[in-house]
């Protein structure tokens, strides 16, 4: 493994990263079934998450090391997958993710909750 997944500071972004996600995929498969102030809770983490995601891509992107280059890369081209273009820095996607997240939250309150 190389330096930049050593840090201890990586890992730990990492683990919170990962629990995160068990969350939100959790959630996700109940998510008709939740309370409103539920679906609010899951909003704001799937937010965060997606905040922190956008930080430690944009730290992979800065670091010279090979593993994080080639993460970066690989979240670029997900990123083109997930429609932009090969010019579009991958937060594109992310600002994408987090305003169609942020029209569920109005959704939700204009509904009365």
């Amino acid at each position: 493994m190389s330096d930049f997944f050593q840090s201890e500071m990586v890992r730990g972004d990492l683990q919170e990263l990962a629990k995160m996600q068990e969350y939100c995929m959790k959630a996700a498969h109940v998510f008709p079934a939740l309370a409103p102030v539920k679906k609010l809770e899951y909003f704001d983490i799937l937010q965060e998450m997606i905040e922190k995601q956008k930080v430690f891509y944009t730290r992979l992107k800065l670091s010279d090391d090979p593993e994080a280059t080639e993460m970066a890369d690989s979240i670029k081209q997900a990123a083109v997958m997930f429609g932009a273009s090969d010019s579009e820095d991958a937060n594109v996607v992310f600002d994408e993710l987090i305003g169609k997240i942020e029209e569920m939250r109005q959704h939700l309150k204009a509904e009365g909750y």
